[in-house]
């Protein structure tokens, strides 16, 4: 059986990677081929393009690099065409994989999109492309499903890949380090260096505070060790960057500025409260205003149904506001917090979602779904 597959950021290429992992034990035949990062590759994915050459976000950012884009989905739509896979999978990304799904379906392969595009935040209207081009969606979050089913859409919940990977280290979390900051400033190169400095001043200002304060940088899979050095360089804040064992390290802090997506949840399993931070272009941010629908920018705090994380946003996210609620989170706040977030834990459900979304994918390809 030979699969498509294209993951384009950091978190779809390790819950990919995991999906492809699965199908492989499913059926020993498997052979995978598209667009992957360092995980999918370790993994078996032949790569025909990496992820890092995807990982784009903000429309004024999208627009610088168009040209790049569309020669990439040339070459993934040439691979694809030339070597007739039994199923696509799409992992997120709908920019880029929204076009390139209807390109698959009129040359008669199946689709199916794993981690669902948010279009329940915002343009909606793409629901309309993906019951047209799409055989079946892989929810990961479980308030996605109603809203595909309220537009027609073949979907359900598998539950949400994370919950596998992190499984071993909640089952045996490591004691926590008092004073212990994890800064996590995202998985693109652009968050990374738009992000980070502002988490950097405000660990800075927080280091005449909390006694023996240490701080973690928990650096994304993908993030190069030499570019990391060259941010940090200057900093008078002593930094430990950790890139293996990151659960386990991120499990033992007391508290993290995180940049809002996967990375919530991650702290949310690991029971590690948070503040939630993002900026964008002013550009990007001035039309995501007035297009997202949804009240709350931080992930956990969606699967939660209710703000249970503050939130720096924009103008929001500076050192002022990143060191004010910090420094809470180092107090009762955190604990108060923390009996927030096994809400969370409880919404996401039980390991097996990569077990269950490869069975699915595997139905899709041999037409029984």
């Amino acid at each position: 059986m030979r699969i498509l597959i294209v993951a384009g950021e950091a978190s779809g290429d390790l819950h990919a990677a995991n999906l492809l992992r699965e199908l492989q034990r499913e059926d020993a035949g498997v052979e995978a081929f598209g667009v992957g990062g360092e995980r999918l590759r370790e993994a078996g994915l032949e790569c025909v393009a990496r992820s890092e050459e995807l990982s784009v976000m903000g429309l004024a950012e999208v627009v610088r690099e168009l040209p790049r884009l569309l020669a990439l989905a040339r070459r993934v739509r040439g691979a694809a065409l030339a070597r007739r896979p039994d199923v696509a999978v799409l992992v997120d990304s709908p920019d880029f994989n929204l076009p390139l799904a209807r390109r698959l379906r009129r040359a008669g392969i199946p689709v199916v999109v794993y981690v669902s595009p948010q279009l329940w935040a915002w343009r909606a209207g793409r629901v309309r492309r993906i019951r047209r081009d799409v055989r079946r969606v892989l929810c990961i979050l479980p308030f996605e499903v109603a809203f595909y089913a309220s537009h027609g859409v073949a979907a359900e919940y598998v539950g949400h890949p994370l919950v596998d990977e992190l499984a071993p280290v909640m089952a045996a979390m490591p004691p926590r380090v008092p004073g212990t900051l994890a800064l996590m400033p995202g998985s693109r190169w652009h968050e990374v260096e738009t992000l980070l400095p502002t988490m950097l001043a405000a660990a800075a200002r927080l280091l005449s505070e909390v006694k023996d304060l240490r701080v973690r940088l928990i650096a994304a899979p993908g993030l190069e060790r030499g570019r990391l050095a060259a941010l940090l360089a200057g900093t008078p804040v002593p930094v430990e960057v950790v890139a293996e064992h990151r659960h386990r390290a991120l499990a033992s802090c007391a508290a993290a500025i995180v940049a809002s997506g996967t990375a919530t949840l991650e702290c949310a399993l690991l029971d590690v409260p948070m503040v939630v931070g993002y900026r964008l272009h002013a550009l990007s941010y001035a039309l995501a205003k007035r297009l997202v629908r949804v009240p709350h920018v931080g992930l956990v705090n969606l699967v939660a149904g209710k703000r249970i994380v503050a939130e720096a946003v924009q103008r929001d996210f500076n050192e002022g506001k990143l060191l004010a609620e910090t420094r809470r989170l180092f107090g009762e706040a955190g604990e108060v917090q923390r009996e927030a977030l096994a809400g969370v834990r409880a919404a996401l459900g039980d390991p097996g979602a990569s077990e269950r979304a490869a069975r699915a994918v595997l139905a899709v390809a041999k037409g029984a779904a």
